[in-house]
């Protein structure tokens, strides 16, 4: 199937043109070849795309066409921006084609789940929304959402053939709150130039040991006058926590079967530690962050951008703006695992269609929240939106992947190797009791106590709030 890109969408409540760059051009393109295989050449504009499927994936139930109205709303992450945009319009343009009788109407809604909660309680919610994944559950003990689990029964759709830990996130308890669509992976930024200056391999480093030594090479000056920093692992410097430091020594976080969390189990206190140990052969924490606060800009990639900064841990969202310096050399390792363990370890967040409670054509916006999570979905997005990987294996596996530039199948083969963070209602707690201003992390780096001993006191705390059904 050929999925062409309209000139014109219904956006808010006003039919918007595209910019020309953008209009789309009647020639096609095979998916091999689609922007000349790299990501680096997506926004370039939107062309059409080969995706080898019908707009209803295979195996899945006609839909009841007859309960379809004549419109349905739309609230997606944003507007042209963003990275998911070019398939929501593609999708939308195959839904309207399979079913014209319904058009769907996209409306950008800032704050929009302060404001589905909003409109779920007064009846009028749209007909279908994204939600970020690992914060679906807890709002669906809130009876924000419809159960899916039936009516994807009915089309086929099954977890299986989803990144499984992305398939947690929404199938809880017996119920599927939400379709997901788009993922990403954490990766080790690396100053290539730097690397060759200080005589080091571009090898990625096989274990935590031999990446605290690279580090520690590519530093330069001393606490109180350091000119460049070869890495700093606290959560606030790269898009990477406490969370995956734990999952790198061997750890994990929550005990699914006793319904606790388990921040204090000894490979989570040694992960700690360790970061601890770095602050200090940095000079300190105090001393690390003053040494941010003096540069030009003290986001920590735009300080890596600029050279202060030597590695650093992020997602494949940096990749466009990395493919955009065309005066740096940089490359992508996998995070080493620490002594003992095994094999390397990332992370995962994303987003999921959800259909929240009240719609008022259930088969419609099921069928549409199909349309815009599907595999012809995923593959659309992976081509034109620089930032998101695939939930569906299928898609990770396309040929496609072969075609693109190997800095970005890095983090595509990462997705195995990834985790999410704890599915509870508690979420918000546990993120605060981790590497909140008064989280386990953030007293350990200051001194205000031992890795064991704030490990925990916090789990002690989040299982509490576990114990008395408390989400705050």
């Amino acid at each position: 199937m050929m999925i062409s890109l309209p000139t014109k969408v219904v956006y808010g409540k006003r039919s918007a043109t595209m910019p020309r760059s953008e209009t789309l051009k009647p020639t096609s393109v095979s998916r091999r070849t689609f922007l000349g295989g790299t990501l680096a050449a997506l926004g370039a504009g939107i062309l059409p795309v080969s995706c080898g499927s019908e707009p209803t994936p295979t195996g899945s139930a006609p839909a009841k066409t007859a309960s379809f109205p004549e419109k349905l709303v739309f609230w997606p992450e944003g507007g042209e921006t963003n990275a998911s945009y070019k398939a929501w319009v593609a999708r939308i343009a195959d839904f309207e084609k399979a079913y014209p009788k319904t058009k769907v109407e996209m409306t950008d809604t800032p704050d929009r789940d302060a404001k589905l909660v909003t409109v779920v309680a007064a009846g009028t919610p749209p007909d279908v929304s994204v939600f970020d994944r690992y914060t679906i559950f807890g709002a669906s003990q809130t009876k924000l959402f419809m159960d899916m689990g039936p009516m994807a029964k009915s089309a086929g759709i099954k977890g299986e053939d989803h990144q499984p830990w992305c398939w947690d996130e929404v199938w809880r308890e017996g119920k599927l709150w939400g379709l997901p669509y788009s993922t990403d992976t954490r990766m080790i930024y690396v100053n290539a130039e730097h690397l060759k200056k200080a005589g080091i391999p571009a090898t990625p480093p096989k274990t935590l040991d031999d990446f605290d030594k690279i580090a520690r090479q590519l530093s330069i000056g001393v606490p109180g006058t350091i000119q460049r920093l070869g890495f700093v692992p606290w959560g606030s410097w790269n898009n990477w926590r406490l969370y995956g430091w734990g999952w790198i020594f061997g750890g994990d976080w929550y005990d699914p079967k006793a319904n606790q969390v388990s921040m204090d189990k000894a490979q989570n206190i040694a992960a700690l530690e360790w970061e601890v140990a770095r602050a200090g052969e940095l000079g300190g924490f105090a001393s690390v962050e003053a040494f941010r606060k003096s540069q030009q800009s003290n986001v920590p990639m735009d300080m890596f951008k600029a050279g202060f900064l030597s590695t650093i841990i992020n997602s494949n969202s940096q990749l466009s703006g990395m493919f955009a310096k065309k005066d740096m050399d940089w490359i992508v390792w996998p995070i080493p695992p620490a002594a003992g363990v095994a094999r390397s370890h990332t992370w995962s967040g994303g987003y999921a269609t959800v259909m929240p409670a009240g719609v008022k054509a259930p088969d419609a916006a099921f069928t549409l929240a199909k349309f815009l999570s599907d595999d012809a979905f995923q593959l659309v997005q992976s081509q034109t939106g620089g930032g998101r990987l695939p939930t569906i294996k299928k898609v990770a596996a396309d040929p496609y992947w072969n075609s693109v530039d190997g800095r970005v199948k890095q983090f595509i083969e990462q997705l195995p190797n990834s985790h999410i963070r704890p599915p509870i209602v508690q979420i918000p707690i546990l993120n605060a009791q981790l590497d909140g201003p008064d989280g386990a992390e953030t007293l350990a780096l200051q001194g205000k106590g031992s890795a064991k001993e704030l490990l925990a006191q916090a789990s002690q705390r989040v299982n509490a709030a576990i114990k008395e059904g408390r989400a705050s």
